[in-house]
Order: structure tokens, then sequence, then C-alpha cells
């Protein structure tokens, strides 16, 4: 097949960014004919996949926003990229910021687009107006968030010929809004194949009591360190001051959440350690990975600690239910004392903390397949390519 792509951003500032350049490299590897529309300042160098490479600049946040400059850049090379690629069998991009972009490129190119959905933005703000604690002006902020994701989510029905989601739940939470998408949509779970998740870290932890404890996330709130950090001082009130925390991750906030951390007596427990060059050296050393997420549709970090077998345990929220499947695993959003109950439980009774390492470990196998191959299937099997 021939498949075209574009990921015109500058940073890769997240999992998603990371994956998709991943899929891309794996369809190249696979025999594929791929190209992929790149913006220069990234300044990375495809292995398996062929670049258009072009300066865009651009600043997040800001005016005109990232979407109108990737739309604009894709208007003007969509000849190059025809020139070069002929009528690909695909386009394909991910995530809602190279949704237009991607839009533009297959109408140019007579192409169907495939669409990667990786974050359920719509649930998201949902679920942030169940939180307590939003004053008036914040409420309204997130009340305009939800606002502009239910317009995304009826462009990507709309413009969408191919539906990609992660798990089941994101897929019919989707359609219980886009109920016309139902016959283009498709679920294709995380893998441990890809290239980041190296042999050397394949089963590499091997901890018999909880003393360590990992989070891998951003310090924004919807990866829940703030409910973390109030677990943490929850187990300092009942006698566990002993544990320490790893807290890794980009965020603003660290003297905020450090004087937290004072303010209940447990500033010894843990450490903000910012952005980390390899999570997973971090994750193998630890002995837990909490992932305390308010929405998250399938964290990577799950994914990389059962290919480490360090032990998992997450919000019964979003995608992260299907990943680890039991209820000992999981334990209910914005709940600090159940994040604190968990962890407690690990450590004084090494038998249950014995069975959460045999409970993952039984996970990993589910998946461990090819990734790339998996889509390869989906776009064969549903737009049938000549």
């Amino acid at each position: 097949m021939t498949i075209v792509g574009a990921f015109l951003g500058k940073q890769i500032r997240t999992g998603g960014h990371v994956r998709y350049l991943e899929l891309m490299e794996g369809l190249g590897r696979r025999g594929n004919r791929v190209l992929v529309l790149m913006n220069a300042l990234l300044g990375y160098e495809a292995a398996a996949f062929r670049e258009l490479a072009r300066e865009v600049p651009y600043r997040r946040k800001s005016f005109p926003p990232a979407s109108w400059v990737f739309w604009a850049e894709a208007g003007r090379r969509a000849g190059e990229i025809g020139a070069a690629a002929g009528r690909p069998d695909a386009v394909l991009v991910f995530g809602e910021t190279h949704l237009a972009a991607g839009a533009r490129l297959a109408r140019a190119l007579g192409a169907p687009l495939v669409y990667g959905h990786r974050s359920n933005a719509v649930r998201e703000s949902l679920t942030y107006l169940e939180e307590a604690g939003h004053g008036r002006a914040e409420r309204a902020r997130i009340r305009a968030g939800l606002w502009k994701s239910r317009l995304d989510e009826a462009r990507i029905a709309r413009l969408g010929d191919l539906l990609v989601f992660q798990s089941a739940y994101d897929r019919d939470d989707f359609l219980g809004r886009n109920p016309a998408a139902a016959g283009r949509c498709a679920v294709i779970r995380g893998d441990i194949s890809g290239p980041r998740f190296k042999p050397e870290y394949a089963r590499a932890n091997a901890s018999s009591a909880l003393r360590r404890v990992c989070f891998m996330g951003t310090q924004g709130p919807r990866k829940g360190i703030d409910y973390l950090v109030d677990a943490i001082v929850e187990l300092k009130r009942r006698g566990l001051g002993e544990l320490r925390f790893r807290l890794c991750g980009p965020g603003e906030r660290r003297e905020e959440l450090e004087a937290r951390l004072a303010a209940g007596g447990a500033a010894g427990m843990a450490e903000l350690l910012g952005r980390v060059p390899n999570p997973f050296e971090e994750i193998v050393a630890a002995d837990l990975l909490v992932v305390p997420s308010l929405f998250d549709s399938y964290p990577n970090t799950v994914l990389e600690a059962l290919h480490a077998g360090t032990p998992v345990i997450g919000s019964a929220v979003g995608g992260i239910p299907d990943m680890l499947a039991s209820e000992e695993l999981l334990f209910p959003p914005m709940d600090a004392a159940a994040i604190a109950d968990r962890i407690e439980r690990c450590v004084r009774e090494p038998a249950f903390y014995a069975r959460l390492r045999e409970l993952c470990a039984a996970r990993r196998g589910e998946f461990d397949f090819d990734w790339a191959e998996a889509w390869e299937k989906e776009i064969r099997e549903r737009l049938k390519p000549s």
C-alpha cells in the first residue's frame, strides 16, 4: 500500500506523537510505501519512511491555532506529495490538531482518511465538571473546552473514512454521541512490540516487596497527581512514612506540590523529578507504578510497566480497565483514600502484592503483537485498497 501521513509538530510532546511516528516507521518496515509531511523544525530522521520536510513555524496556544497552520501547509504541499506518492491508498493522521490537514490532503489526493483517535476530550471535560472545587470561572473554561471538543468530534465523524480507537470504551462513548459513524470504527489497542519496548527491559523488575512507588505523567490535572500527593500524606498519617515516591513528568507545579507534601508532614517521602530521560529505568527500579488519572484513553505508562514486569494499579476510567482487566488492579478515580488503601495493603500484605505481580504478568501477553500489522490489516479489510 501507499500511505501518506502528516506530522507537522515541532516537538514530540506526547505519547501519541511517539506512537504515530512508531506506526509510520512500522508500516514502512512492513514494505508499504509511506510518505509523511514533516516539520523540518522537529529534526526527525526517518528510518523506514520517506519524509517531505518543510519548515512550519507556529506558536502553541496562540493565534492562529496550530491546526490552522497545519491545514494551510497541507494545502501548499499537496501537489508535491501527489507528485511523489501518486494517488495513495490512505491518508493517516493522529489527533484533532492534524485532522484538518489530513482531510485536506485526503481530498486533494483522492484518498480515504484514516484517523487515529488518541484522546477522548469530551469525556475528559465531563470528568472535570464532576470534580469538586472548581470555581465559576474555571467551570466556564471547562464548558468552553467541552463545546469545542464536541465540535471536533462532529468533524471527526464527518471527515474520517476509518476511525481507529484505542479501546472499546472510547469507541462506544464516541458512538453514543455520533451514531452515524458506526460503520467506520475499529479498535486497535496499544502494544509492547515497538522499538521503545527494548528486550533489556522485558520482565526486568523483580521486586518482592513494596518500598518504592513511581508516578509517570504530567503535573496537570488529567493525570491525577494531586490525588496521589494527597494519598502520600494519608500514608504518612497511617504510619507508612518509610515509603518513597518518585514523581516523574513535566510541569510547572513542583513548588506547589512540594508545599502540599510539606504541609502534610510528608516532604521526605516524595521527590518531584520533572521529565526523565528514560522512563523505563524509573519504572524498572520501582516496586509499583500508580496511574491515578482522572481520565485516560490508553496510557503508554501502563504498557511500559507491563513490559517491564513492574506491578501497576490505575484509576478505573477510560481504557485503563481494558488494559488491566482485574478489579484488584483498579481503584475509583479522584479518590486519594482509595489509592492509599491499595498501597497500604500491598505493604502490609505481601501475598496481596505478589498477587498483583501475577495479575500484571498475566496481562502482558495481551499486548505482545505487531501493532503496525494490526493497522495494516484494518486498512486493507475496511478500505479495500487496490
